[in-house]
């Protein structure tokens, strides 16, 4: 979502039945050659204002390729099976979707508006996205290309999906609210209620038992027990924290899930907390604007610097800054690809 321009009207809640449009006529040219793999897997950002993906080795950091996309990549998403990554548009009202192998497009989705975030249900049956221009969540049959769409709160951003698969939660950022769709059944809202200022971003825990949304006016991450739908306290971060994402630590078995890693745009630097002790284990810098982040099963994680356009690369153990690399314009979003 772009802070300055997000705008919208609540909407009743309610299911709307629509059609979803398969194929890839009008979608942007790829490169005439697909990347090369990379042993380790590759990075793919979204880079909203030129209009591309960056694709990084992720191994060497290297920038292997620029894939064209559609007007203000917002989101990228890779379906659980990696055989699909999802483009979501600020500025056009289709999601597009590319075969990670020849980095061609394969297909899009017309939504009928604008669209922000993506989750994936587990089992990769289901695709949520969040239409922060229409106050709703589209829900996408990725297989079959069609959708329905559920009314949320006001300006919904951040979606993921609990580890179960039997909830979504959504950030509704100008109401300072979440909404919780059920499951059970056809998608439907069962819940919203107020957190903090302007909730931007939300993940779980492994286990699902917890939620972490990060407030990016609030400087901090409010903490929802899934079981109760209740807040259940507070995290302080840094300045604007933006994207949030739990990466394994050094330590095996339970402590390698602890660490909640939370770039914070004004700090200009990435806050690691062990989230169960509310505890402070570091503060990593970054570049300017520093919005989403990813890791790799290598021990690496990627963030993106909004402002300064380019990839801080950081080693998750040692949370020390390994490299920076140049992308396009405006990098947003990440995900990473596995290796064939």
């Amino acid at each position: 979502m772009n802070k300055a321009t997000s705008a919208g009207r609540g909407l009743a809640l309610g299911i709307l039945l629509a059609a979803g449009l398969a194929g890839c006529a009008g979608a942007p040219a790829a490169p005439a050659s697909p990347a090369p793999a990379a042993a380790q897997g590759r990075i793919f950002v979204t880079n909203q204002e030129s209009n591309d993906m960056t694709v990084l080795d992720a191994a060497t950091n290297a920038v292997l390729t620029t894939v064209p996309t559609g007007q203000a990549p917002h989101d990228v998403s890779t379906a659980p099976d990696g055989q699909e990554v999802w483009v979501a548009y600020y500025q056009e009202n289709h999601v597009a979707v590319f075969d990670p192998a020849t980095l061609q497009p394969i297909g899009q989705v017309e939504l009928g508006g604008k669209s922000d975030e993506f989750a994936f249900a587990p089992d990769g049956k289901r695709l949520y996205v969040t239409m922060g221009q229409a106050n709703q969540v589209a829900v996408i049959d990725p297989a079959a290309r069609t959708l329905l769409k559920v009314s949320v709160g006001e300006t919904p951003h951040g979606i993921a999906v609990r580890p179960d698969g039997q909830e979504v939660y959504v950030t509704n950022t100008r109401a300072n609210t979440i909404s919780i769709l059920s499951l059970a059944g056809a998608p439907a809202r069962a819940r919203t209620f107020r957190v903090g200022a302007d909730p931007f971003q939300v993940t779980f825990d492994a286990a699902g038992r917890r939620a972490y949304i990060s407030e990016f006016l609030g400087d901090a991450v409010t903490v929802v027990d899934t079981a109760g739908r209740k807040t259940t306290g507070t995290l302080r971060a840094g300045k604007n924290p933006a994207g949030l994402r739990f990466v394994p630590g050094p330590a095996p078995g339970a402590a390698a899930q602890s660490l909640l890693w939370v770039p914070c745009a004004a700090s200009q630097e990435v806050w690691v907390l062990a989230a169960a002790a509310d505890k402070l284990v570091a503060r990593v810098p970054t570049g300017g604007g520093p919005h989403d982040v990813v890791a790799t099963p290598a021990g690496k994680v990627f963030v993106t610097n909004t402002n300064d356009n380019t990839v801080t690369v950081i080693d998750a153990a040692t949370r020390q800054p390994l490299a920076t690399v140049s992308v396009g314009r405006s990098p947003y979003n990440l995900t990473f690809v596995a290796a064939p």
